[in-house]
């Protein structure tokens, strides 16, 4: 048998008579959902696409969020955020997801090493104080997870993904790899589309990614404002999808 013209009918047949009423129904509850979830990501990226975010002017800074992910994803990160100007973004959210407590004890640690070497106080500049809050959300799916169940988990967490953009209002969403973020970015996007917050989306390919994108980076590339990779090879591999270089940032 030429398994090449096997097709979704014969799979289902095969199902069918091999009496498999549950497997049936996660697959079609799975198949569902996609589809249902591509055509809001599809209407959503138009409807943003349609227009150009004007340039905002924040007077005493901007409000940041970091979504970290585990290991390495939050060493990277992290190291970037490192670098930056603390007082260029006052309010900093760090958000990470359940079972990775050591994210969030690492952004605290760079916090209190950020804070002993620069002043957050209210200068003469009209700098205003920080603000550092951390945001622990439920992960979309845990390792070893069904794809069944973890239909309802994503939807979970892609709900409070929501809560939590709305309650913070970042003018700028930063992440670089881990799967959660994407909800995130769709949460974003959705304020955007209703104008209810212009946030600006910033993506970082991960430092392991050296010939070809991460599935995250193939989701969010036409999604995001900002697309940065690290190494030159997918600099001009991406170069027609507007991804731009700086060279090694973590």
């Amino acid at each position: 048998m030429d398994i090449t013209a096997i097709t979704i009918k014969d799979v289902l047949d095969f199902l069918s008579e091999s009496r498999c009423p549950l497997l049936l129904l996660v697959l079609a509850a799975t198949t569902a959902v996609l589809t249902v979830l591509g055509i809001v990501a599809v209407l959503v990226t138009a409807l943003v696409k349609s227009y150009a975010l004007p340039p905002e002017k924040h007077r005493h800074g901007a409000s940041a969020m970091f979504v970290l992910g585990s290991g390495g994803h939050t060493t990277e990160l992290l190291g970037i955020v490192g670098q930056l100007d603390f007082a260029l973004y006052p309010i900093r959210t760090y958000v990470s997801f359940s079972g990775d407590r050591l994210s969030t004890v690492r952004a605290l640690q760079l916090e209190k090493d950020k804070s002993s070497t620069t002043s957050s106080s209210v200068s003469s500049s009209g700098r205003r104080q920080s603000k550092v809050q951390t945001l622990e959300l439920p992960r979309a799916r845990n390792v070893g997870q069904s794809y069944f169940t973890s239909i309802f988990t994503s939807a979970a967490c892609g709900l409070e993904c929501l809560f939590a953009v709305v309650k913070v209002q970042p003018d700028i969403v930063v992440c670089n790899g881990p799967g959660s973020c994407v909800l995130i970015c769709f949460a974003a996007l959705l304020l955007r589309a209703t104008r209810i917050k212009l946030t600006r989306l910033v993506y970082i390919e991960s430092f392991a990614r050296v010939n070809s994108l991460s599935l995250t980076g193939r989701i969010l590339i036409s999604m995001v404002d900002r697309f940065i990779v690290q190494w030159p090879s997918l600099a001009e591999r991406y170069k027609d999808k507007g991804v731009e270089y700086f060279g090694i940032l973590a």
